[in-house]
């Protein structure tokens, strides 16, 4: 998730809206045609916002610094804290491996009757981490070149999603999401190639917005269910992976456009905050609107709850995991300033 530059403004608020997607979205579930993009939509912007000049040793050091650091160090706080409170030496050891592994399942959706939950410590959203950097590891090999040469740009796009859609037969998901980095890399591609013809830029109108969202939604309908973590493209399994990259695209585009319209507005402004906090909320808002809702079973039959007082309920259950986990990326910053030179930093 690299940072947008001063001028992308509609770019972080995009991110903060996708993020209120997915915290939302693990809290209480959300109509799915809001989030069959809101994963593939930060492979986009990161594309998008890519800047050339720096070596690949430079890029490739930036994003472990960014994303592996932080996957770690949340992870072995995740993995203490439930380690004390209810975890037996199996359970443990099972969850020190999932860490490891980082993928949500071990074996594919529909292949078994249990696939094995491996990210069972509140760090289910935890794998995009991983996922992005393999990621980065190909698209800031590749990306100059393709950017030079359309022509190189297509070629790489049909290769990598010809090999994703031979790795989809495989029967387990593999780690760190590596069955999966031919299609988050063309994403990355996409959104690359998006900067340079200045597409978002460009302002759009009625009919092109009206296009896309009924590519968006005629493709959803047909394609049907899809699932980033855990390699679901579609109903049509790995001949689906066409499918699935119109509506990313198409998905993420609407959402990027919203997110220019509202930029300037108050919502907008707090969306871009999210946004630039995208680190602690990924990392850290599961395991609040878990321990949240523990304390609150306790207190209340939450199961009793309908209409406005579950809405009410849930509005809650999500602030609290927002703030937190912002309260948490404060106090982390603070120890890192305190405790780390600044030469280092």
């Amino acid at each position: 998730m690299a940072e947008a530059r001063p001028n992308f403004k509609y770019m972080d608020v995009a991110r903060g809206l996708a993020l209120s997607l997915v915290i939302i979205s693990h809290a209480n579930g959300l109509n799915l045609y809001l989030i069959f993009y809101y994963i593939q939509i930060f492979f986009i912007i990161s594309g998008y916002v890519y800047r050339p000049g720096r070596s690949y040793g430079e890029n490739i050091k930036k994003k472990a610094v960014r994303l592996l650091v932080p996957y770690f160090g949340y992870s072995a706080l995740l993995w203490t804290f439930y380690a004390i409170i209810r975890r037996n030496a199996d359970e443990v050891l099972h969850s020190l491996f999932g860490v490891l592994y980082s993928r949500f399942y071990f074996y594919k959706v529909g292949l078994r009757e249990d696939p094995v939950s491996l990210l069972d410590i509140a760090n289910g959203a935890m794998w995009y981490l991983t996922a992005f950097f393999v990621t980065a590891l190909l698209f800031h090999l590749i990306v100059d070149k393709c950017l030079a040469n359309w022509k190189i740009t297509v070629a790489w796009s049909v290769a990598l999603l010809l090999i994703s859609m031979g790795l989809n037969e495989l029967p387990i998901l593999l780690p760190w999401s590596l069955d999966i980095v031919g299609v988050t890399t063309v994403l990355m591609l996409i959104g690359a190639w998006m900067r340079k013809v200045e597409f978002f830029e460009k302002k759009e109108n009625f009919w092109m917005v009206a296009g896309m969202l009924l590519i968006y939604l005629g493709t959803a309908t047909f394609n049907g269910y899809l699932n980033t973590s855990v390699r679901i493209y579609g109903k049509f399994d790995s001949l689906s992976v066409p499918f699935y990259m119109i509506v990313s695209v198409s998905g993420s585009v609407l959402c990027i456009w919203v997110s220019k319209w509202i930029q300037n507005l108050k919502i907008g402004k707090l969306l871009a905050y999210l946004g630039t906090h995208s680190m602690e909320l990924i990392c850290v808002h599961m395991v609040v609107l878990e321990v949240f809702e523990i304390v609150a079973m306790r207190l209340f039959d939450v199961h009793a709850f309908a209409g406005i007082a579950m809405v009410l309920y849930q509005a809650v259950r999500i602030t609290v995991a927002v703030l937190t986990s912002l309260f948490a990326g404060w106090i982390i910053a603070l120890l890192k300033q305190k405790l780390i030179p600044k030469k280092a930093q």
